[in-house]
């Protein structure tokens, strides 16, 4: 649920993608990053809402508990605690995708 409160919905005609490889899971979402959210500004917890009103709506039905800590307090530490790996957060002009590993590479 949560890929696609950060969908960018001004895109027509590219959706979100989940592709799966032998060696890892990657998410793939259309657009870039919005407005100055870089991925070091992630990490580090930058907020930023794409639409208010869909971060409000998936709040009230409690789907997220708070706004702007996923990359940071979720996402990062449960894949360290997961496999011991970091995911890649790949910032394109076009896309922005996100890539977990299966495991440590050698």
């Amino acid at each position: 649920m949560i890929v696609y409160m950060h969908r960018d919905y001004s895109i027509v005609g590219a959706d979100i993608a989940l592709v799966i490889f032998s060696d890892r899971l990657e998410i793939q979402s259309p657009g870039r990053l919005p407005n100055t959210v870089t991925v070091e500004g992630m990490k580090n917890g930058l907020r930023y809402a794409r639409n208010q009103t869909l971060v409000n709506v998936m709040r009230d039905y409690r789907y997220v508990d708070f706004r702007g800590m996923g990359v940071r307090d979720k996402i990062m530490p449960g894949m360290k605690a997961h496999n011991g790996t970091e995911p890649d957060f790949i910032a394109e002009e076009y896309r922005f995708t996100v890539r977990l590993w299966k495991e440590k590479k050698p």
